[in-house]
């Protein structure tokens, strides 16, 4: 698996995830709407022994920020003191970056919630 899908898969495993930059006006690349609550990420690559920051957002729609707060518990409980993902190549070493995570808004939409969260992959790979 690439470390692109890895890095997806990874994400995929809490909520619909897309890379930040296929969600345009609230749909997909396909023009599918897309439904709260879903990921946001980015893709960050590196190689051997490289350490890089990542974000991603979790998006809700919503009153209360209690489900985005359990979304971002589980993520917090998931990833632990560090998670390595297996990718072609080796190993991506998942941990939580600093700060994990924050509330956000949208300007747009006052019932949006949105957490930020930070992590960062070491690219224990060859290529």
């Amino acid at each position: 698996m690439t470390k692109e899908a890895a890095i997806f898969q990874f994400w995929g495993q809490f909520l619909p995830a897309y890379e930040e930059n296929t969600i345009h006006s609230g749909k997909d690349l396909n023009g599918k709407v897309v439904t709260f609550p879903y990921i946001t990420y980015q893709v960050v690559t590196d190689n051997f022994d490289s350490e890089v920051p990542m974000t991603a957002s979790v998006w809700d729609e919503s009153t209360s920020w209690s489900n985005i707060n359990r979304i971002a518990r589980n993520m917090s409980e998931t990833i632990g003191d560090g998670l390595f993902i297996k990718c072609d190549g080796g190993k991506i070493w998942i941990k939580k970056g600093t700060p994990f995570a924050q509330n956000m808004g949208d300007e747009s939409n006052n019932l949006i919630r949105r957490k930020y969260l930070n992590i960062t992959a070491e690219f224990l790979t060859l290529n």
